[in-house]
């Protein structure tokens, strides 16, 4: 095997380990929000961030150049790999994604309890009468 394809090789290796290294983070940051921990969310996105940061800097660093075709293959399977790996770290940061907005939206609607501004369902009392219309009922408090 050349110099280049050896380079390029060990330089696709490391960027399987970067990218391995997002996929946990991102698996890390989807066990937070599924908790709702504040701390351990906050936690996972700097693992997240750093582990992109370094997959981005291990990318940039990929040698160029040709390779023979006797090393072709192992290129293939390797690039292979990250792409799969790639996939899954897409669908799990659209996972999250989706786990943040619904966090996001029930915070919205808890804090639109406590402030008293919720939207509330047109409802009827038990003779009939349609309930007073505007701001939610369950106000808990005002400052």
């Amino acid at each position: 095997m050349s110099d280049s394809a050896s380079n390029l090789v060990a330089a696709l290796e490391r960027e399987l380990l970067t990218l391995t290294a997002v996929h946990e983070a991102l698996q890390g940051e989807s066990a937070a929000l599924a908790e709702g921990d504040t701390a351990n969310i906050d936690t996972a996105i700097a693992t997240k961030n750093a582990a992109l940061q370094a997959h981005q800097a291990e990318m940039n660093r990929r040698p160029t150049g040709d390779v023979s075709e006797a090393v072709k293959a192992d290129l293939d399977a390797l690039q292979e790999r990250l792409a799969t790996l790639a996939k899954d770290c897409q669908d799990l940061n659209r996972r999250n994604g989706t786990l943040i907005s619904k966090l996001s939206d029930r915070t919205k609607a808890a804090l639109n309890v406590l402030q008293g501004t919720e939207e509330m369902a047109v409802l009827y009392s038990a003779s009939g009468v349609e309930a007073a219309s505007g701001k939610g009922s369950r106000v808990l408090g005002k400052a």
